[in-house]
């Protein structure tokens, strides 16, 4: 049961438990490992009382033979018995159940999967179920595959087929799956198998090219199944994620391009102009949040080292009001344009704006404050 377990065990333990197929997994000698909850609520078992017993035990005596024959008759290789037998219930009354039991050699176990077969179903019921189960994986586009890790033998579902879009009767093997895989994806896809061989499962988005030529993108898994400590085998999903990969891509384009244009807007809203050489100013329009002050610092002191500026006029027309955050923004940008050497000029303060302040008890610490801009390029030039 340990190599049961092994693999994925919160996915698959859950997928066992959730199932409303009946499932269960016996030893060689057909006694129960594990039964999962539809079959012990269809035969009105709890799980304690099934580990340990043997399957033949809650089989009709009248059908018992044929089930305890394959159980008895042993044998090394994998085999499988598809039977349909009344099961006992636990008070008794019969419980006619579609089986099929298939008996895995490298596993030394049994696994049972089945379904109730009600009297007013037809013989084609299990056929009927069957496609069912089929067009089920059609539409969510998942497939399987599994890999033997000591012949290299490689088995896909339908789906899987179809995804690769390959003829009727291609046979794969692992060198050809891996070569479907785009060129830039082979790489990655490779080192990532080479990992599950060595008891690394793997969850990746890559891009195919079909048999027909088509570039797709899909999920493709990989998990190790192991015995006596070495990975015997390898099993896992593939799945077209073509559709819902390319809308991602094309959200991020466009979340890409808003905020280019987010930051376009920002930096018309608050433009650095060289007014003079050696002379820089910064209009200031409207409230400034911390993102914004953080990206005009970083613009401002940028121009200042590239075009070796002597002056940085910081003009506060635009600015109607402030609060305690704008004011220390502003305060930390001019702090950071003197730590590069350069003289800071305020301008355009308004009156509420300078009665704010000074209730705030914001200052300008080495900045130099004039009415307007066209004052603050005098000084400058007076300076130079």
């Amino acid at each position: 049961m340990e190599t049961v377990r092994d693999v994925r065990p919160l996915a698959y333990e859950r997928f066992f438990e959730t199932s409303g197929d009946l499932l269960c997994v016996l030893d060689r000698e057909g006694r129960f490992v594990q039964a999962n909850r539809a079959f012990r609520d269809v035969l009105g078992y709890v799980e304690e009382a099934l580990v340990g017993q043997p399957f033949a035990a809650i089989v009709h005596p009248e059908e018992a033979a044929e089930v305890r024959a394959f159980f008895e008759g042993g044998g090394e290789g994998d085999a499988t018995l598809r039977i349909t037998k009344r099961l006992l219930h636990r008070d008794l009354s019969p419980r006619t159940v579609s089986l099929s039991l298939r008996r895995v050699a490298e596993d030394a176990a049994i696994y049972g999967t089945g379904r109730q077969v009600y009297e007013h179903e037809s013989a084609d019921a299990g056929r009927r179920h069957e496609d069912v189960l089929q067009k089920m994986q059609a539409t969510a586009r998942v497939g399987g595959w599994e890999v033997d890790n000591r012949t290299g033998d490689l088995y896909w579902t339908e789906e899987t087929y179809r995804i690769h879009e390959v003829p009727a009767g291609f046979r794969p093997i692992l060198e050809t799956a891996i070569n479907f895989y785009t060129p830039e994806a082979i790489p990655v896809i490779t080192a990532a198998v080479e990992g599950c061989m060595r008891g690394e499962g793997y969850d990746l988005e890559l891009q195919i090219l079909t048999a027909t030529g088509k570039r797709l993108w899909v999920r493709a898994s990989g998990h190790p199944v192991f015995e006596d400590g070495k990975v015997i085998r390898l099993i896992g999903a593939f799945q077209d994620i073509d559709d819902f990969k390319r809308r991602e891509i094309e959200l991020q384009e466009k979340l890409a391009i808003i905020e280019e244009q987010r930051s376009a807007i920002h930096a018309m809203s608050a433009p650095i102009i060289q007014v003079w050489d050696g002379v820089l100013a910064l209009p200031v329009v409207g409230m400034l949040d911390e993102a914004r002050a953080s990206e005009i610092t970083g613009r401002m002191l940028s121009a200042v080292v590239s075009q070796a500026a002597k002056y940085a006029i910081l003009d506060l027309t635009g600015v109607e009001s402030v609060d305690e955050a704008t004011a220390d923004h502003v305060v930390r940008i001019i702090r950071s344009i003197q730590l590069l050497g350069a003289q800071s000029i305020v301008t355009g303060i308004r009156p509420a704006v300078a009665q704010t302040l000074i209730s705030l008890g914001a200052g300008f610490a080495g900045a130099r404050t004039v009415s307007n801009l066209r004052e603050a390029i005098k000084l400058c030039m007076r300076g130079k």
